[in-house]
């Protein structure tokens, strides 16, 4: 419990650094008198019933969930610097829409207050250099928050940190190279799961040929410790290199990569644990109308605010939290498209589809998850939506397989998904 101490101190040493060190070069601009100051509330309600709340095969349980999540960002800009801070509190409420049954935990045992915090800073002292610095604190139970392909159903409370700074300098507006070194910490709370470390370097080269297209080829390097309580810990490491295209036109950007991905495990002594490699690749397309403004972007940033949207993605990679038995190879198709009808009118449908194929067992999962949004703009910053969904989960083992439909009631104000996300676990991929 100590080193779960030190660990979570020490993110919230990082999270207020990365405010502190950046706000010095606000102080030596000409004393705030360039400064920009932004201060923007926002707030979001949701009500949300799920049928299968707890994700089972069998004994499937109906339960309300009530979400309130009001936060505020925090931003000041100079010609050379800016930094942002986001923070959402999340509290969480659930109801069991019948009785429980005996020996079963209440939902509402699970109440909790979440937390986010979002720190975004750069700073360019001298033309064409930059320095930066973000922060990602989450406290929370969606397992995807932790790991991008995570097929989790578990419901345990954890707190994820992910500190990064960066060095980005631009050779004549053409070249440019970055480099980065995140440091993420998950640690599970009041829980026996594993909690993990993460040491990852990340080098980025870039060419822009013209101002529509750019090329990326980036090297990753990263080592994720596996924190097993009263058990030893274990280990691997993974070297993936890969190289990204983006092409942009007025309506229309596409995006392709591919890449090698190589993940050397720890010995522990089992003959069954073997390093594994995989060629890793992405393509995507996204459809934007009104178009967004013609600038130069760094790949992979795209802004569905627009009000005709269309995005559509197929990718191929490890997930990344677990050991050699917990890693799987995962296809994961993401699609969404929406309209705004008559200005007020917001319609939207948007789902994934992902198969998982463990490399350690004859286990495969096939996921999916499709839901339809139909709100109502009472103001350009005010929203009042009804989503309905459906998600499940096929798998070949015994137990894993589920079935849950849900309907959710949302009001938003101000509430921006480049924040933080739509409700929904397939929204949060889209951040």
């Amino acid at each position: 419990m100590k080193i779960k101490n030190k660990r979570k101190y020490l993110s919230v040493m990082l999270c207020l650094f990365s405010v502190i060190v950046f706000a010095i070069p606000f102080a030596a601009e000409k004393g705030f008198a360039e400064t920009k100051f932004t201060v923007k509330p926002y707030f979001s309600a949701v009500g949300r019933l799920d049928s299968n709340f707890y994700r089972l095969e069998d004994n499937e349980r109906e339960v309300y969930t009530y979400l309130l999540a009001p936060g505020i960002q925090l931003g000041a800009e100079t010609p050379k610097s800016i930094v942002n801070l986001y923070y959402t509190l999340e509290a969480y409420f659930y109801e069991d829409k019948d009785d429980v049954p005996s020996g079963e935990r209440k939902a509402d045992d699970e109440n909790y207050v979440g937390h986010l915090a979002l720190v975004e800073a750069r700073w360019s002292p001298v033309e064409r250099f930059t320095l930066g610095l973000n922060n990602d604190f989450y406290l929370t139970r969606h397992p995807i928050e932790a790991d991008t392909f995570s097929d989790s159903v578990e419901r345990e409370k954890y707190w994820v940190n992910r500190f990064t700074p960066l060095i980005f300098y631009e050779f004549k507006n053409r070249f440019s190279v970055g480099l980065r070194y995140r440091r993420t910490d998950i640690e599970f709370e009041d829980s026996d799961e594993s909690d993990f470390l993460e040491h990852r370097g990340i080098i980025n080269l870039i060419y822009n040929p013209s101002p529509t297209l750019t090329l990326d080829l980036s090297y990753q390097r990263w080592t994720n410790e596996e924190d097993r309580e009263a058990l030893e810990s274990r280990e691997y490491t993974s070297d993936q290199i890969q190289l990204v295209a983006e092409k942009r036109y007025k309506y229309f950007a596409f995006e392709g990569g591919i890449g090698y991905h190589n993940r050397d495990f720890e010995d522990i002594g089992d003959p069954d644990v073997e390093d594994q490699d995989i060629i890793n690749w992405k393509l995507a397309v996204t459809g934007q109308n009104p178009p967004p403004q013609e600038q130069k972007r760094l790949i992979g940033r795209q802004f569905l605010r627009a009000k005709s949207h269309i995005y559509a993605a197929v990718e191929k990679n490890f997930n990344n939290l677990g050991y050699f038995f917990n890693t799987f190879e995962a296809y994961r198709y993401t699609a969404s498209v929406g309209h705004v009808f008559l200005e007020k009118i917001r319609a939207t449908v948007r789902g994934f589809y992902q198969t998982n194929d463990y490399i350690a067992s004859d286990r495969e999962d096939d996921i999916f998850d499709l839901s339809g949004t139909i709100g109502y703009l009472i103001t350009k910053k005010m929203e009042i939506s009804f989503t309905a969904g459906k998600s499940e989960r096929d798998s070949n083992v015994d137990g894993e397989s589920y079935e849950n439909d849900y309907l959710f009631l949302k009001f938003d104000f101000d509430y921006d998904i480049g924040s933080r996300g739509d409700f929904s676990e397939e929204g949060s991929y889209y951040r």
